[in-house]
């Protein structure tokens, strides 16, 4: 079973005895359905975004810290702050991506059976953004402007720069979705 089929358990279980009664009534099961897949889709975007801020705020406060400015040098500070402005977009873009699912009266209809792959994909990305924050945790634990950190900062870069494609991959996943 996979993650994404994970969350909409998990959102399905949470149901109130109200939406449960209402999930036997003729036509509302299947809005409901359509309605816990979009909540889904919306908790599994959440928690890479999560993930993505807590990497963030890391390496926030590391950088408040005078001890570790001092280490570093004016290429050093724009590498960070080149990454604290990628990782901005990137959550941004994730944050605000459209829903794995279309509403009744949105413009762009997503087909129902084809879903999972939006589920499916947007496992990809948290397991992206999961990966991406341990890399930080790795990087602070790092003395600040030497070779290796730097090469470490250029590597996370590059993952940040592979969350960003997966961002594009969902959207074309997407288009190709649409009825």
């Amino acid at each position: 079973m996979s993650s994404g089929e994970d969350y909409l358990k998990k959102v399905k279980s949470e149901m109130g005895l109200l939406e449960k009664i209402m999930s036997y009534i003729p036509g509302y099961r299947g809005y409901k359905q359509k309605e816990l897949r979009r909540e889904s889709d919306r908790l599994i975007r959440m928690e890479a975004v999560n993930r993505l801020k807590d990497a963030k705020a890391a390496i926030r406060r590391s950088m408040a810290n005078p001890f570790i400015i001092q280490k570093m040098s004016g290429e050093d500070t724009w590498r960070v702050d080149a990454l604290m402005s990628r990782l901005d977009r990137v959550i941004q873009r994730i944050d605000k991506a459209v829903a794995g699912y279309a509403g009744m009266f949105d413009a762009v209809k997503v087909r129902e059976d084809k879903l999972d792959l939006i589920l499916e994909h947007d496992l990809k990305l948290i397991e992206s953004a999961n990966n991406l924050k341990k890399e930080v945790e790795n990087i602070l634990s790092m003395e600040p402007g030497v070779e290796e950190w730097r090469k470490a900062i250029d590597g996370l870069m590059g993952k940040v720069e592979e969350l960003d494609k997966l961002v594009d991959e969902r959207i074309e996943i997407l288009r190709g979705l649409a009825e």
